[in-house]
């Protein structure tokens, strides 16, 4: 191998072999053994695939798998499709669309004109003259006069002479206790206002005018050099520590 002294580099200085060395060459040996007569084995089948299979594959299909499988395709075409593409037409469509066409259509229609005529035509007339036709002439004739003489005109009449006149009274009368609850709203607010500024309003404007402004005078007038003082010194004091 080309490689092979790197391989081997792992000797140690003095000229002794290093023990992971001596391992390596240990385990070359038979790995080697088993691996060269496996690389030869599958170098030589695929050189046997390239050069002689393939070849011979494709000279199998070209000159005798492709012939025989076209001949076997024409074969079961001519012996087997076509036979049974002609029995089926022959022996089933074509019987099959005669007695559509001569048998089953006819007796179809024969038999939906049957139904027609004897079950549906009568029914509809026994429906029409035996329920419809009276069915109508009862609400025309009964039904419509009972609910008038029955329900409208008494209706009518509770609504006119008994449920409006109650209705006007009780609307009227709503009206009525609506507007005296308004006067009495605005004379309760009338009386609020009169006590609001002769308990309130005005005590407190005297208050203001004759009590608290007077004192708030003098107590400005006493105590406003003394505040001024204090507030001087405070700010020499400030003034001389912190030199501002």
């Amino acid at each position: 191998m080309t490689h092979g002294g790197d391989a081997w580099k792992g000797a140690a200085p003095g000229g002794a072999a290093a023990p992971g060395c001596c391992l390596a060459r240990l385990l070359a040996v038979p790995v080697l053994i088993v691996m060269v007569p496996l690389r030869l084995l599958w170098d030589g089948l695929c050189w046997t695939g390239r050069n002689v299979l393939a070849p011979v594959g494709r000279w199998l299909y070209e000159w005798l798998l492709a012939p025989v499988g076209r001949a076997v395709a024409w074969l079961f075409h001519h012996l087997i499709v076509v036979p049974v593409a002609f029995l089926v037409r022959y022996l089933v469509m074509v019987p099959a669309c005669w007695l559509y066409r001569w048998v089953l259509g006819p007796l179809g229609r024969a038999t939906v004109w049957l139904l027609h005529h004897v079950l549906v035509v009568p029914v509809r007339f026994l429906t029409r003259y035996l329920i419809v036709v009276p069915a109508c002439w009862m609400y025309r004739r009964i039904l419509t006069p009972l609910f008038r003489w029955l329900v409208v005109i008494p209706a009518t009449a509770v609504w006119q002479y008994v449920l409006w006149p109650v209705l006007c009274v009780l609307g009227a009368f709503l009206a009525a206790c609506w507007r005296l609850a308004g006067r009495i709203s605005r004379a309760v607010g009338r009386g609020i206002a009169f006590l609001w500024r002769w308990l309130v309003a005005r005590p407190s404007r005297w208050l203001y005018r004759w009590v608290f402004t007077p004192v708030g005078h003098g107590l400005r007038a006493v105590l406003g050099p003394p505040l001024r003082l204090a507030r001087e010194a405070a700010r020499e004091v400030r003034r001389s520590l912190f030199g501002a």
